[in-house]
């Protein structure tokens, strides 16, 4: 049995180009590899371990994209997480992952992957269309990207501050299910990873 799925086997599982498909696996903090197979011809392509390709497939499927194809669920009403996400806490704190996520249980397991330590630091109920604007706003002081929406940043209580006073300019949101302590934080911390929406 193969231990890895190349980008082009996963392209084709979501009918979608290799290009996107590359660009939604970096987006996702997963790093594929170079490999020669013989489908490739002897030719280097790109692809992942089978338990990474899992991890997107799970994305795709928590963000409301179907196996079959590219398209979105109709479920997805376009509502969700805006997360702050420590990626390594006990060896670099200040180094933070942003994003929006349906579920963030999911999003936060699937982060786990790679990295097992990583903690959840704080939501904020979120629309799809304004993770653009939050992503350009929050980090723009005292951060620095380090790639894919993760960054080192100087401190973590005045970024999320920034979170707060970016989402209390936005309006409330309606219909969006909550979801309560079934996430166990992996470790201690003061941040409360369910605030309440204001």
């Amino acid at each position: 049995m193969s231990t890895i799925v190349t980008l082009k086997e996963l392209a084709q599982e979501f009918n979608l180009d290799r290009s996107n498909m590359r660009k939604f696996v970096l987006a996702h903090d997963l790093t594929p590899f170079k490999v020669r197979t013989p489908e490739s011809r002897g030719q280097l392509t790109l692809a992942l371990s089978t338990e990474d390709a899992e991890v997107i497939r799970e994305i795709r499927k928590q963000e409301g994209f179907s196996l079959s194809g590219g398209h979105r669920a109709i479920i997805d009403n376009g509502q969700g997480w805006f997360y702050v996400i420590q990626i390594v806490p006990d060896l670099a704190p200040h180094r933070i992952k942003l994003g929006f996520a349906s579920n963030v249980e999911s999003r936060l397991q699937a982060h786990k992957t790679s990295a097992p330590t990583a903690c959840l630091v704080k939501t904020w109920p979120c629309k799809r269309t304004w993770e653009r604007a939050a992503m350009d706003s929050v980090p723009r002081t005292d951060c620095a990207l380090v790639a894919n929406e993760v960054f080192d940043c100087g401190g973590v209580a005045s970024l999320t501050s920034r979170c707060d006073d970016f989402f209390a300019l936005m309006p409330p949101l309606v219909n969006l299910s909550s979801y309560h302590s079934s996430l166990s934080m992996s470790r201690g911390n003061k941040y409360n990873p369910f605030p309440e929406h204001k």
